[in-house]
C-alpha cells in the first residue's frame, strides 16, 4: 500500500477522430495541396469531404475521415475489412469514385486512461483507496455473498478480522463509496506457524461491491507493455481461465498490473514458500516469488498468466516483495480461506 497522491483524472485524448476539410492554401503545419490536381477537382475533393465524413463515420467499425491534399484524394480508416462494403456503398450513393478515395485497416483511436483514473465499471488492476492509503483492485467475482472484488487482508484498516472497511475509486475525493470489506479471515498461532507469528495462507480479503457500483467480472487493464513502467491504458486483458489447483509451477511466466509499476512479466522463481512480513508478527503460509518489479500501492495486483493474444489465466493476487522481485498468494489459498469465487469472463 502506498499514502494516496492528491486525485485527480489524467485522460488524454489520443488522437483526433474526425480531421475537417483543410484550406486550399496549406498553412504551415498543414499538408502541402497535390499540384497535379487543378483547382475545380481540389474543390471537388473538399466538397466532397464535406459531405462523405459524416456520413462513412456513422457507419459502426469506421475509424477517421480525412481530406488527405497531399495524395489528391479522401482517405477512410477502418477497423476491420468488414467494415469496407458498407463504407463503399456510402461513397458510391455520395457520387465518390474510386479514384477520389482510398480505404485503410488502421488500429481505432481510443482515449488514454491511467490505472490511477475513474474507471466505471471497475476492472482489475486499477487504483483503490481506503482509509489513508492506496492499493490495487486485485479481481472482480462472483461469490455466494454477492458481487465483490478481491483485494490483500493488508488493504483494509486491520488486516485480518472484519472491521467494514470501505473503499473508493480512484480517491475518496473524487468517488463514493464503491464497496466495503465483508470477509477477512483473522491470523492464527500455532500449529505449523512458527513461534511469535500468526499466520494465514492468502493475503486477502473480500469486499461486497455497493448496488450502484458496475463491475466487470473477468477483465484486467492492459497497460501499453510489459515491464515499461507505464500506467496507460491500452486495452483489457480478459481472464478466460483460473488457477484452481497450483499448476503454476516453478519458472512459469506470469504478469501482474498495478496502480503504482504498471504491467510487469517475469519468472517464477520459488514456489511454496513460508514468508515472514517484515517489521510484523505476519507470516504467510505457501507462497510463490516472482522475478519482476514491484512497488509501494502495487498491493492487491491481479496476478496471471497469459494464455493467447489477450486472454489469460488467473494465479493469484500480488501482496508483497522487495523491488525487483513480487511475492503474491495462489488462488487455491485466496478460496480455502475466502470460499470459492468465480473470477473468469
Amino acid at each position: 500500500m502506498s499514502a494516496p497522491n492528491t486525485a485527480r483524472r489524467l485522460t488524454v485524448v489520443a488522437s483526433i477522430f474526425v480531421l475537417a476539410a483543410c484550406q486550399d492554401t496549406a498553412g504551415p503545419n498543414e499538408p502541402t495541396p497535390n499540384l497535379a490536381m487543378s483547382p475545380q477537382a481540389q474543390s471537388r475533393l473538399a466538397a466532397l469531404f464535406g459531405a462523405a465524413s459524416p456520413e462513412v463515420l456513422a457507419l459502426p467499425g469506421t475509424v477517421f475521415a480525412d481530406h488527405d491534399e497531399s495524395n489528391g484524394r479522401l482517405l477512410f480508416a477502418i477497423e476491420h475489412a468488414g467494415a469496407r462494403p458498407a463504407v463503399e456503398r456510402a461513397l458510391a450513393r455520395l457520387g465518390v469514385t474510386e479514384g477520389e478515395y482510398a480505404i485503410e485497416v488502421r488500429e481505432p483511436v481510443r482515449q488514454m486512461a491511467t490505472l490511477r483514473d475513474v474507471f466505471r465499471p471497475t476492472v482489475a488492476g486499477i487504483q483503490i483507496h481506503f482509509g489513508n492509503y492506496v492499493c490495487t483492485m486485485g479481481f472482480n467475482v462472483s461469490h455466494s455473498g454477492g458481487r465483490s472484488f478481491i483485494t490483500n487482508s493488508h488493504c483494509t484498516n486491520t488486516q485480518g478480522g472484519v472491521e467494514g472497511t470501505v473503499y473508493y475509486q480512484p480517491s475518496s475525493s473524487v468517488s463514493g463509496v464503491i464497496a466495503t470489506e465483508v470477509a477477512d479471515p483473522v491470523y492464527v498461532k500455532g500449529g505449523s506457524c512458527p513461534k511469535g507469528k500468526k499466520c494465514r495462507q492468502s493475503d486477502a480479503s473480500r469486499a461486497l461491491y455497493a448496488s450502484g457500483t458496475a463491475s466487470n467480472q473477468g477483465e484486467i487493464a492492459k497497460t501499453t507493455g510489459a515491464n515499461n513502467s507505464s500506467l496507460t491504458t491500452a486495452g483489457i486483458f480478459t481472464i478466460t481461465s483460473q488457477d484452481n489447483n497450483r499448476a503454476v509451477g516453478l519458472n512459469a511466466i506470469v504478469n501482474k498490473v498495478g496502480r503504482t509499476t504498471g504491467w510487469s512479466q517475469g519468472r517464477v522463481t520459488n514456489t511454496c514458500v513460508n514468508t515472514n512480513v517484515q517489521g510484523s508478527q505476519v507470516h504467510q503460509l505457501c507462497q510463490n516469488f516472482v522475478a519482476a518489479a514491484v512497488n509501494g500501492g502495487d498491493s492487491g495486483s491481479p496476478v496471471f498468466r497469459i494464455i493467447s493474444g489477450d486472454n489469460v489465466e488467473l494465479v493469484g493476487i500480488l501482496w508483497g516483495g522487495s523491488g525487483s522481485s513480487f511475492v503474491y498468494s495462489p488462488l487455491q489459498n485466496i478460496q480455502a480461506e475466502l470460499g470459492a469465487v468465480t473470477a473468469t469472463k
